[in-house]
């Protein structure tokens, strides 16, 4: 019953959005604040839920990897700190 206080598993049969929230399919479209918020409060409600609330499990995983590749992608942004070439060519000297 708290649960369902807090937070709304959606119904797929009840609407289009319902089904694409219940298939997780909206994550990528999330905010980055939405998608930190939504997977930071549904992390720290599985502490309280019994066992069989498979779908809020689901939900935080996936939240996870989203936000796991959005971090990761954002670290791997090149960045030039000086004017040397990234890749330095190696010489060979003729002796």
């Amino acid at each position: 019953m708290i649960i369902q206080i807090l937070f709304n598993v959606p119904d797929p049969m009840n609407s289009y959005q319902q089904f694409i929230r219940f298939n997780h399919l909206d994550i990528p479209d999330l905010k980055d604040e939405d998608l930190q918020t939504e997977y930071f409060s549904l992390r720290s409600l599985l502490y309280w839920l019994p066992p069989d609330k498979f779908w809020i499990k689901e939900r935080v995983r996936e939240l996870g990897k989203e936000y796991g590749r959005r971090h990761y992608a954002q670290n791997q942004l090149p960045s030039k700190t000086s004017n040397e070439p990234q890749n330095k060519v190696l010489r060979t000297v003729d002796l």
